[in-house]
């Protein structure tokens, strides 16, 4: 994976697949994961930076929008929890 450290990126369209940000800075950006590599930002500053999924990585945010209206929205919401670092156990699993 490559790394890009300690710089600042203002006003660009920046892709995160396969890049690793370590300190950086992102000014009025717009970050986008496509889903095809991992990515990683330790360290980073956002101002006024949005961010987008798009290819493979947009399909699964359709797909757990898809879930979460048709009848699933509590394993979505477990799944929610798991990602913000709760403990939380999945529906339809056994607990240990």
């Amino acid at each position: 994976m490559q790394t890009i450290e300690n710089q600042t990126f203002t006003k660009k369209r920046i892709e995160l697949d396969g890049t690793q940000f370590q300190n950086c800075t992102f000014v009025e950006c717009l970050l986008v994961y496509k889903g095809t590599d991992g990515t990683a930002m330790n360290g980073c500053q956002l101002d006024n930076t949005g961010f987008a999924f798009e290819g493979n990585a947009a399909k699964t945010i359709e797909l757990l929008a898809a879930m979460h209206k048709g009848g699933f929205a509590e394993l979505v919401e477990a799944t929610i929890a798991t990602i913000r670092g709760e403990e939380v156990q999945q529906p339809g699993t056994a607990q240990a």
